[in-house]
């Protein structure tokens, strides 16, 4: 563990990706998690998927529709969801829009690619 220091990301300084139509991440990389900042735009859709990494996520702003692909619940500021490696999972923005924070361990493979084709 020895030698890492600590580091502070602004918000204005992090790259944002689109992932879908509507949907824009900000990530942040560490050595075994990453999180990001996910916003939806009113109406956005975040397709079933599924990856093979851990992913929790909470709800800053706004709702959405999260679905498993066959149960769905509706989500607001405060609530979280948890999809493990494999596990499908997806989700809708509401007529607000939506912004969460993803976390994944370890970092979401796609993301470190985004990342480092910048």
């Amino acid at each position: 563990m020895g030698g890492e220091t600590t580091r502070v990301e602004a918000r204005d300084d992090l790259p944002a990706f689109p992932l879908f139509e509507g949907i824009a991440i900000r990530p942040v990389l560490g050595a075994s998690l990453n999180i990001q900042e996910v916003s939806l735009e009113p109406g956005a859709v975040a397709p079933v998927h599924t990856h093979d990494e851990e992913q929790l996520g909470y709800v800053v702003h706004g709702r959405c529709h999260f679905t498993d692909g066959e149960t769905h619940w509706e989500l607001g500021p405060g609530d979280c969801y948890h999809a493990p490696p494999g596990a499908p999972h997806g989700a809708t923005a509401l007529a607000e829009g939506c912004v969460l924070i993803d976390a994944f361990s370890p970092p979401r493979a796609q993301v470190v690619e985004m990342m480092s084709e910048r």
